[in-house]
């Protein structure tokens, strides 16, 4: 899930305390440097067209590409990390109408 100026895009799980993990978290985890410097660029991403100042998504394109990034690398991490379970949270993406994006 991204969040305004997080530092990633990938969270801990509630019952862990539910915290942003940080780029050295993402180290720890042995993520190869693809995956890793794509979930940055998704969080990037988000923050560049879903500014806080805006409070909405720049464009319906972009609102669809982040969607689509976000499967995307929801299934390497799942590929990446067997026998972790990853929640994709498109938080952004609901108030436009998942339904109806071309993904």
């Amino acid at each position: 899930m991204s969040d305004y100026l997080a530092p990633t895009p990938v969270w801990a799980p509630a019952d862990l305390g539910g915290f942003v993990l940080s780029t050295e978290h993402l180290d720890d985890l042995g993520l190869d440097e693809t995956l890793r410097t794509g979930l940055l660029g998704w969080q990037a991403y988000f923050d560049e067209h879903h500014p806080v100042d805006l409070c909405g998504w720049d464009s319906p394109l972009s609102c669809t590409q982040y969607a689509s990034e976000g499967f995307r690398l929801q299934s390497e991490l799942t590929y990446a990390l067997p026998g972790i379970r990853f929640e994709l949270d498109l938080w952004p993406v609901r108030a436009v109408d998942v339904d109806v994006l071309p993904l």
